[in-house]
């Protein structure tokens, strides 16, 4: 964030006269707190003053206190958990001020009825479901099961999830709400574990995950305790996971959860690398300006690098000596949409600026005035433009772009014949298999790696063979037993057969019958072998009867 308003108030002819600075407030992932937080800079607001709204009887010039005078907020950006983005949003919506996320994803935030002063970088959750249905119906898997974590991430992406898998005719085998709460939680991962392990070739194989990023770790060590999966065993489970798996995150493979984790499928929001915040980033090292202005960073710094500060000149260990390096540094992919939500309120400014103030004046007080208006957020929401080396633009909803890639976790050094990881030079990286953008799915069929060297099955019943049709097991949509239909029988649909009309039969796919008369068969030629015989013989049978009926008469 603080890179992002550098690289604007380094441009002169951007908001000419005036420079972005910002309050960073630590929200701690805790709605309550953060709602705490976001109060003290709103009294400030409401208890600020401007030069220009006093006025004295006597004429003089007023007097204002200039320490008195407070900072003043024109739009807030957070925050990245979409509980507390709601929180917030509730509080900054009573005093008109403009909101931009760049990460929290819940769906109810694209409600301008409620939201209408927030807007994000980032798309719905319910893109993603329509993604994560796609690629399902991609592979052909129409029997998933859905694990979901009990918060609003969890619970409304779960909704999104079921509600697109129902117009696709993907069934629900089964369904896991994952506890938050520390004595539920392993025992909801036990049962979900237990519940999953396919028994037949046949069932949910595929479970999508939609919990958010804390609990994956505990859910891949505990399936992977549950399975007893060891290098040589046979994973059956295909996670098919949204953004919140974290690929960062050296936990989730760590151990045997890379086997647990092993040909997860991976959703990510789009993003692309921002090379000059990775070298300015780099550049950062304690006593340097930008170094000291983020309080953050010296945590940081003792954290990743177990140091200590104001340690003796020439110990061992101290934080004012350690320089950062490349060497394993990945920037967060999530550094991009906290830029575009920075230069979005910028760009904001600046069109409203053109708006309301065209002639540049810094005396007229325009940001003081306006930037608590509506007119920032209708600013905001026609933006459409290059942001960042890249297009971008607000949907109606106040949304980001709609764009995901996909990415597997494979294994590198695997022996393809035993399926075995090797300790000790076995490394593991997650590949991209292809990409998601506005109901348009591309897969590179050449990158996709599975564990039996085919596409999983996830379904609940095989096909039916020909000539057998669908018995639904209680009118279940996915699963049904075959039943055989009558040699004269052919298939109207799935589930029902139908007798041929009298010289008819069925077809060999049985998907109708043909005349007999106009067929090319032995039996059906006068000529032919197959038709005197029987005639014959039957005639002389009806002689033989007509001759004992004579017979008996007589």
């Amino acid at each position: 964030m603080l890179y992002a308003l550098d690289q604007i108030n380094s441009q002169n002819d951007f908001l000419r006269g005036y420079k972005l600075g910002a309050l960073i407030l630590d929200s701690c992932s805790n709605p309550a707190y953060a709602l705490n937080q976001s109060l003290d800079f709103v009294r400030d607001m409401i208890g600020s003053s401007e030069a220009s709204d006093y006025v004295c009887l006597d004429g003089t010039a007023p007097n204002v206190n200039k320490q008195s005078q407070k900072k003043n907020v024109a739009a807030v950006v957070g925050g990245s958990y979409s509980s507390v983005s709601v929180q917030l949003a509730n509080l900054l919506r009573l005093f008109r001020i403009a909101q931009v996320s760049p990460a929290s994803t819940n769906a109810d935030l694209s409600d301008k009825n409620r939201f209408e002063y927030f807007a994000r970088t980032v798309p719905s959750d319910d893109y993603q479901a329509m993604a994560m249905v796609e690629i399902a119906v991609r592979f052909k898997w129409s029997y998933v099961s859905l694990v979901y974590s009990a918060d609003e991430y969890g619970e409304l992406g779960a909704d999104a999830f079921k509600k697109e898998a129902r117009k696709k005719g993907i069934c629900i085998a089964l369904e896991e709400r994952i506890q938050n709460k520390k004595e539920s939680f392993a025992e909801s991962i036990n049962n979900l574990v237990q519940k999953l392990q396919p028994e037949k070739n046949v069932g949910a194989t595929v479970v999508v995950l939609f919990v958010g990023t804390e609990y994956i770790p505990d859910i891949l060590r505990h399936t992977a305790e549950r399975m007893k999966l060891t290098s040589g065993a046979k994973k059956r489970i295909i996670w098919l996971a949204s953004e919140s798996w974290d690929r960062n995150n050296d936990k989730y493979t760590a151990g045997d959860n890379r086997l647990a984790a092993q040909g997860a499928i991976v959703l990510m929001l789009a993003s692309q690398k921002v090379p000059s915040f990775e070298e300015y980033f780099m550049s950062l090292h304690p006593g340097t300006e930008k170094f000291e202005r983020n309080k953050w960073l010296r945590e940081l710094w003792q954290v990743k690098y177990k140091c200590e500060f104001d340690a003796p000149v020439g110990s061992k260990g101290r934080c004012e000596d350690i320089r950062q390096t490349n060497e394993g540094f990945n920037a967060d992919d999530k550094v991009q949409f906290v830029i575009d939500a920075v230069y979005a309120i910028a760009h904001g400014l600046q069109a409203m600026k053109n708006s309301v103030c065209p002639d540049d004046a810094i005396e007229n007080h325009w940001i003081s005035r306006y930037s608590k208006q509506p007119e920032i957020c209708h600013a905001m929401q026609n933006i459409d433009g290059n942001i960042v080396g890249k297009q971008f633009h607000f949907s109606p909803q106040g949304d980001g772009p709609a764009s995901y890639t996909i990415l597997t976790y494979k294994p590198k050094n695997m022996d393809k014949k035993r399926r075995m990881l090797d300790e000790e030079s076995s490394q593991s990286d997650y590949v991209e298999i292809g990409h998601w953008s506005e109901n348009n799915l591309t897969i590179y069929e050449e990158q996709l790696w599975w564990d039996a060297d085919h596409t999983p099955v996830s379904v609940c019943s095989m096909p039916c063979k020909i000539g057998f049709r669908k018995q639904l097991i209680k009118d279940e949509q996915c699963c049904w037993a075959c039943s055989k239909c009558e040699d004269y029988e052919y298939l109207i649909n799935e589930t029902h057969c139908v007798a041929c009309e009298q010289g008819w039969w069925p077809t060999k796919d049985r998907k109708g019958c043909f005349d007999l008369s106009l067929s090319q068969l032995k039996y059906m030629r006068w000529r032919s072998m197959y038709s005197l015989v029987p005639t014959i013989l039957a005639v002389v049978g009806i002689i033989a009867t007509l001759f004992v009926i004579v017979v008996y008469v007589m």
